[in-house]
C-alpha cells in the first residue's frame, strides 16, 4: 500500500522533527480558486516521489508527521486550533503548512505571533510573494488573501520585522500603506533579479541571524515567475525564477531560526500536468534535505 511522503511518515509525533498540516481553504482568494485541493493533490504526487533531494542524497534522518488537514474557515479560530495542535509543545520540530489561499496566514501567523512572544522572541515574517498582501481591506473583506500583512501589522508585528521579496504586483492602497511603514523591507522582484540570490541571502541572514529573532517563512507560489508554475489563482508577469526561489529559502532555513514555513496559493485545477504542485513538493523536499544538514551541523 502507497504512502504519502513514502518512507519519510512516522505514525507517532513524538518520533518526528517535522510537522506538516494542510489548511484546505480558499473562500478568500480574490481571482482563481481552487487552492483549496493542494494539500490533497501535493500528498498524493508524494506516493510517487522517492524519498530523496535532487542531488540523489538520501532523506534518511527526515521524520514526518502529518497532522492532517484544519478546516475551519473562522481565522481566529483557526489560529487558536494552530497554536493548540501545531505550535504548542512542538518547539523541537519544523512545521510546514500546506494551504489554501495566503488568507491561511492571517491565521498562522497570529498563532506564531503568540508563541514567539511567550518565549521572548522578536516574530520575523519573511514574505515571499509577488503581491505585498498589505491591503486593509480587498473586495469588501479584511480577511481576504490581499491582506494578511496588513493584519500582520494590526496584530503587532514590528514593519521592520517584516521582509516582503519578490513582489511586482500592486494595489493603489498599498503604496499608501509602504508610506506609513518605511521600515518595511521591500524587495521587488526586479530588485531581486538585479541584486542576486546571493547578496540579498547576505542582506537577510546579517539583519536576522541574531538568536532573539524567531522566523515565519510565508510562501506564495505566484512569487516563481508563471513559466514556474502556471497553477496558481492570480499569476504575475516578469517573476523570479523557480532555482532562484528554491536558494533563496534554503539559505534562509539554513542560517537563520526559522520555526515555521508555509506554501501558499498552489492551485491543481489551473495547473498544467500538476507542474506547479511538484514545484512545490520538490521544494518541500529540497527543505528536508537542507533540515538534516542543519541538524547534523549543531
Amino acid at each position: 500500500m502507497k504512502k504519502e511522503f513514502r518512507d519519510l511518515l512516522v505514525d507517532n509525533i513524538e518520533q518526528s522533527n517535522v510537522l506538516v498540516c494542510g489548511i484546505p481553504l480558499d473562500k478568500n482568494a480574490s481571482v482563481g480558486k481552487g487552492a483549496s485541493l493542494a494539500p490533497k493533490i501535493i500528498r498524493e504526487l508524494s506516493y510517487d516521489l522517492p524519498a530523496l533531494d535532487m542531488s540523489g542524497n538520501l532523506l534518511k534522518d527526515t521524520k514526518i508527521f502529518d497532522l492532517g488537514d484544519f478546516y475551519n474557515e473562522d481565522l481566529n479560530s483557526l489560529s487558536e486550533e494552530l497554536s493548540e495542535k501545531l505550535f504548542d509543545g512542538n518547539d523541537d520540530k519544523f512545521k510546514l503548512i500546506i494551504g489554501g489561499d495566503h488568507s491561511i496566514a492571517i491565521a498562522s501567523e497570529k498563532a506564531f505571533y503568540l508563541k514567539a512572544l511567550k518565549e521572548n522572541k522578536e516574530p520575523v515574517i519573511i514574505h515571499i510573494d509577488a503581491h505585498p498582501d498589505i491591503c486593509d481591506e480587498y473586495h469588501n473583506s479584511k480577511y481576504s488573501h490581499a491582506c494578511p500583512i496588513k493584519r500582520a501589522l494590526d496584530l503587532g508585528y514590528k514593519d521592520y520585522n517584516i521582509t516582503l521579496v519578490g513582489v511586482r504586483g500592486f494595489e493603489a492602497q498599498e503604496i499608501e500603506t509602504f508610506k506609513k511603514h518605511p521600515m518595511l523591507d521591500v524587495y521587488k522582484a526586479i530588485d531581486v533579479n538585479k541584486l542576486g540570490i546571493e547578496a540579498l541571502l547576505l542582506l537577510l541572514t546579517s539583519k536576522y541571524r541574531d538568536k532573539k529573532y524567531k522566523v515565519y517563512i510565508s510562501y506564495d507560489i505566484d512569487a516563481n515567475d508563471p513559466s514556474f508554475a502556471p497553477g496558481t489563482g492570480t499569476p504575475e508577469a516578469f517573476g523570479l525564477k523557480s532555482i532562484d526561489v528554491l536558494n533563496l529559502i534554503i539559505g534562509l532555513i539554513s542560517s537563520l531560526n526559522v520555526d515555521v514555513m508555509d506554501i501558499v496559493e498552489v492551485s491543481p485545477p489551473l495547473d498544467v500536468n500538476n507542474v506547479t504542485s511538484w514545484l512545490a513538493l520538490k521544494t518541500m523536499y529540497e527543505i528536508f534535505h537542507c533540515l538534516e544538514n542543519k541538524r547534523g551541523g549543531e
